[in-house]
């Protein structure tokens, strides 16, 4: 029972130095000329972002309030929705792959994010919190927060994605442990009354959206509306060698790998007052055969839904003084159908079905005061689980193995203070105490000394400590003969970080950071007795480092290098899935005017040990090309993009999880999208 979810050839040389002989020449004289290289011309044509001037970024996620990136507690990364259409991101799983020091991998059913050397296979990223505008998206039977098809937001609604490394549980609770990942929507100034939008790609992959917003001259508010459906058939058939019978199609899963999301969401703000409702369902087929299912079986599928409904009150008293009222409600829902073959060799195969119901109600305040030198800010938050409920039966006959109904409640109350001490000079101190009814109480801290030694360079020195509570699944969901551990304890987390950021001139910016983190109480499942129970220690320490130049003329070029080094405490054994060094170059340049516009997106991973006692020790090192021609004002109100992912046809795979009788699974070639959206 289980529950839970090439070579480059010579024209791709040849393709590929001309790309980047464009990337890094600039715009060609036509273009240039369009542009008009005087203060007077750019001022008129073109937004300060492309003067090439390193914009100034703020970001609400690292204090819960607006402030200077180069301020936050946190070592911070803002993904802006230009960079999303213009490098041709699909899904937020792609855009968080774009980030130093972070990595995805896809198993063909979900897909896991990695941060800073952890990312275990088969995790539903419940180390990680994702935020839909301050609304947690972190499931409560599983823990987990999806990025892929399954996350509950179009990725053309997104105006930015705002990251926060390292622990927040000081402000945030469960969750944010190695990451805090933000979305922030799009409002209805930014849609431009209608938009409709249809892709079409490879693998007989469809994609259509319609938006509507609008602002009401006579009071003020805006509304927001819109829907999207994505299907996709998948690859035509994928070849596994652990199936290489007759009996098994020789191998090949032939239309196995489907999938089809849609997707609502709708938002209403008037004043202070904010409603907003979202909703995804997704439905995947899997071909890789997992759990010892039959292979190239159809009926082999999962599903996820999720649905909520968020209002919200912020007002503003003075500059001094603001108030954050917060109520929502959630429903998320799982399943998936599981072929086995029957007990006997004539009988017909036996279908297993695993369900899950999640339902939350919950609410938070928060208190803002700005006294002097220092920023205040106090809340608390509680949350009633309604539904946590699992299942496991067989159909057809009839028979329940495993049920779970269960229930529970958490709160947290939180203060943070932001002292000034000098001009250049800045203490960030906050506490959180949380209690869950299920373990009992947690008490986190986090502590920033954020100094400026001179213009425009920042040093942050920083401290935090957070945690995951065991959920539902973990504590209480039967999966042998043996009873579930109802005395798991949380995980937990100390980090050391020092940050460096700097901005040279008005077109450089260039970051590095080093840490060290230690986490202890990680849960795991023991093999033999089918408990999870608190035993793994994990050391992680590593650096990154970034650079950015912006160019007058709209060149833009980023490299990015992170060295992580994930070990277990006990045996000093480097983690599974966990990739030494990765590497990221983001090129982007206007080849007409601010009309036409190439973006090259290039990631390089290094090998990455597969599970123990793996017949394959490790997946390969590779390189994946991306390459997006975006264009726009051509024909009023119409963008079209043409994208090529894994351009040079990589041959490349991520380590399989367990359950996967696949050691390393293997990744799509190179595809193709082709992008039309017209703005009424």
């Amino acid at each position: 029972m289980q529950l839970g979810k090439k070579r480059v050839g010579g024209w791709g040389a040849r393709l590929l130095a001309g790309v980047a002989l464009v990337l890094l020449v600039g715009p060609t004289p036509a273009a240039e000329q369009r542009v008009g290289l005087t203060l007077t011309n750019l001022a008129e044509e073109i937004s300060l972002e492309q003067l090439g001037e390193i914009p100034i970024l703020k970001v609400s996620t690292a204090s819960r309030y607006a402030q200077k990136v180069s301020e936050a507690p946190s070592y911070v990364t803002v993904v802006s929705s230009d960079e999303i259409k213009k490098f041709g991101y699909r899904t937020l799983a792609d855009v968080l792959n774009s980030i130093n020091g972070l990595y995805v991998s896809y198993d063909r059913s979900y897909t896991y994010l990695g941060v800073r050397g952890f990312n275990r296979p088969g995790d539903y990223n419940s180390r990680v919190l994702v935020m839909v505008d301050g609304h947690r998206i972190n499931d409560n039977v599983f823990g987990g927060g999806y990025i892929g098809r399954e996350f509950v937001l179009d990725v053309d609604l997104i105006e930015r994605v705002e990251v926060v490394r390292g622990p927040s549980s000081s402000l945030y609770g469960n969750s944010a442990f190695f990451a805090v990942v933000n979305v922030i929507t799009k409002r209805a100034a930014a849609v431009q009354r209608v938009e409709v939008s249809g892709e079409a790609g490879s693998f007989d992959t469809l994609k259509g959206r319609v938006t509507v917003g609008h602002v009401c001259t006579n009071t003020g508010a805006e509304i927001v509306v819109s829907g999207t459906r994505y299907q996709s058939r998948g690859p035509g058939r994928l070849y596994y060698p652990d199936f290489d019978t007759p009996d098994q199609n020789n191998g090949l899963a032939a239309r196995r790998d489907g999938e089809l999301a849609n997707n609502f969401y709708g938002s209403l703000r008037w004043r202070d007052l904010t409603a907003s409702a979202a909703y995804v369902y997704r439905d995947k087929d899997i071909p890789t055969a997992s759990w010892g299912t039959l292979f190239d079986n159809p009926r082999y599928h999962a599903t996820d839904a999720h649905g909520y409904v968020d209002l919200k009150l912020q007002h503003n008293f003075s500059e001094q003084q603001e108030l954050l009222l917060r109520g929502y409600f959630d429903e998320i829902r799982y399943g998936a159908d599981y072929p086995y073959a029957g007990d006997a060799s004539d009988a017909p195969p036996l279908l297993n079905r695993d369900s899950s119901v999640g339902r939350l109600a919950g609410g938070e305040v928060q208190w803002l005061q700005r006294w002097r030198t220092h920023t205040f800010t106090l809340g608390g938050e509680l949350r009633r689980h309604l539904n946590q409920d699992l299942q496991n039966f067989d159909l057809d006959p009839y028979a329940l193995d495993a049920e779970l109904r269960q229930s529970s409640w958490d709160g947290g109350l939180y203060a943070q203070d932001e002292i000034m001490l000098r001009s250049n000079l800045l203490v960030n101190v906050g506490l959180r105490y949380d209690y869950y009814d299920t373990f009992g109480s947690t008490l986190n801290p986090r502590l920033g000394l954020i100094w400026g030694p001179w213009d425009q360079g920042t040093l942050k020195l920083l401290y935090g400590r957070a945690f995951r509570a065991p959920n539902v699944y973990e504590l209480y969901y039967p999966l042998g003969d043996n009873p579930p551990n109802a005395d798991l304890k949380p995980e937990r987390i100390q980090t050391y970080e020092a940050v460096f950021e700097q901005v040279l001139g008005r077109s450089l910016r260039v970051s590095l950071a080093g840490y060290y983190y230690l986490c202890d109480d990680l849960i795991s499942l023991d093999p033999e007795t089918l408990v999870f129970q608190n035993v793994d220690e994990v050391r992680t320490r590593g650096v990154e480092a970034e650079a950015e130049w912006r160019h007058a003329s709209g060149v833009r070029l980023r490299a990015a290098y992170s060295f992580q080094h994930a070990e277990d405490a006990r045996t000093d054994e480097r983690l599974s899935n966990s990739p030494t060094q990765l590497a990221k170059i983001h090129a982007q340049t206007p080849l007409w005017s601010d009309q036409v516009f190439a973006a090259l997106e290039l990631l390089y991973a290094s090998r990455a040990d597969t599970l123990p006692d793996r017949a394959t020790a490790y997946a390969d090192a590779f390189w994946v090309a991306n390459l997006t021609l975006f264009s726009q004002k051509l024909v009023e109100g119409l963008e079209v993009s043409i994208s090529l992912y894994n351009l040079f046809d990589a041959d490349y795979g991520y380590p399989g999880g367990p359950g996967l009788t696949q050691d390393v699974i293997q990744q799509d070639g190179r595809t193709l999208r082709v992008k039309a959206t017209y703005k009424f």
